[in-house]
């Protein structure tokens, strides 16, 4: 398949065949995500790849106790919104468990160049802050290996869906995985999973903005 095509095709996919996604063709998707760039060769990823059902469904519930909880407060505030957001784990994250796999995606913090030596000079905390978390230069390296495990895995005929909508309940996960598997790296944080699996075809996609509202083009 063809770069230009495989990218035309990148899409978040939601719904998914049985079938089975074999680990040869899983390692060359991680191997592909490893070999994106990063600041300074940080390669500040780690994946977990999971197969086993119970261990996807103790993550979902996980993710729904966590749900419930805040839920329970918004009632008491707005039950309307409350039963939306209920309504929205529901639709935007479980349906992961009736992927193939799920990968449950690590990070850790990177400084920057420049971030040691403004501390050096004692800098307000607040533009170190700025630098760390609203530049977030760890997350940019991060999205490039996360692109590329989604390209690998259209090239090989599967989908995938990058899901943040349960970073709410992320503190959960990583206790699930400590508990269940005794999975925990040091300074790494849970910062994402991904859906991978065999796609069920003509899903909808939202329209991409046109080329002229996204480019500045100075000559």
């Amino acid at each position: 398949m063809e770069l230009q095509e495989i990218i035309e095709r990148r899409q978040s996919i939601r719904k998914y065949k049985v079938g089975d996604v074999p680990k040869e063709h899983i390692y060359k998707i991680i191997r592909a995500a490893g070999l994106a760039p990063s600041g300074k060769n940080i390669q500040n990823w780690h994946f977990v790849v999971i197969k086993n059902e119970d261990l996807k469904h103790k993550i979902g519930q996980a993710v729904l106790d966590k749900n419930e909880s805040i839920c329970i407060e918004m009632d008491k505030i707005d039950k309307e919104r409350g039963d939306a957001f209920r309504k929205f784990v529901r639709n935007f994250t479980l349906f992961f468990l009736k992927a193939s796999v799920l990968v449950v995606v690590f990070s850790t913090d990177y400084r920057p160049s420049g971030y040691y030596e403004l501390e050096f000079i004692n800098t307000d905390p607040s533009i170190l802050h700025d630098l760390v978390k609203h530049r977030n230069p760890g997350m940019q390296s991060l999205g490039a290996a996360l692109e590329n495990f989604t390209l690998k895995a259209i090239d090989l005929g599967y989908g995938t869906c990058i899901l943040t909508s349960a970073n709410y309940a992320a503190a959960e996960i990583e206790e699930t995985l400590k508990t269940e598997i005794g999975f925990e790296k040091d300074d790494y944080y849970m910062a994402c999973m991904i859906s991978l699996g065999i796609p069920e075809e003509n899903q909808m996609s939202p329209k991409k903005k046109p080329l002229e509202q996204i480019v500045t083009y100075v000559e």
